[in-house]
């Protein structure tokens, strides 16, 4: 009686593991065909040959961020509406990188925490979007123009 009891607890749990995979690959389904349609439409209308990251933005509107290279070996990035709107298209090089936003935002902010650092997109104004937790314990959101490294703005949700 026992091993039947440890049998169907096994069998219980193997069936509930096995759901909870299926609904996590079902959740992630809209954003791995945006990313795949992102990179398609790069390949397809901008400049890029090759790409090296991609992922989707969710400013005020949703973007997929693609970063790749020319024909020339040029570093481009590319974002892409996941709605209707303009793809805009820039060169690495005519913007600030990701360090000189750190150091940008570390000038400006006392960030104790730096969550995630990632480019994305704002009234068709390329930024950088720095996420982190500050001296006052709060999650900020703060957004550096991506040509000049300006402030844009912050929110403290």
């Amino acid at each position: 009686m026992k091993k039947w009891i440890i049998g169907i607890l096994v069998v219980l749990l193997v069936l509930i593991i096995w759901k909870g995979v299926t609904i996590y690959q079902k959740a992630l389904e809209p954003l791995n065909n945006a990313e795949a349609k992102g990179n398609k439409i790069a390949l397809e209308k901008t400049q890029m040959e090759t790409i090296e990251d991609s992922y989707t933005y969710l400013g005020t509107k949703a973007y997929q961020v693609v970063i790749g290279k020319n024909a020339k070996d040029e570093a481009m990035i590319a974002w892409i509406p996941l709605d209707k709107g303009e793809i805009v298209t820039r060169y690495k090089r005519e913007g600030i990188s990701e360090n000189e936003a750190l150091t940008i935002l570390k000038s400006e902010r006392d960030p104790q925490e730096i969550r995630s650092v990632k480019l994305g997109i704002e009234d068709n104004n390329p930024i950088w979007e720095i996420i982190y937790i500050g001296s006052d314990n709060r999650l900020t959101y703060h957004k550096l123009y991506f040509e000049n490294g300006k402030y844009r703005n912050s929110i403290k949700p």
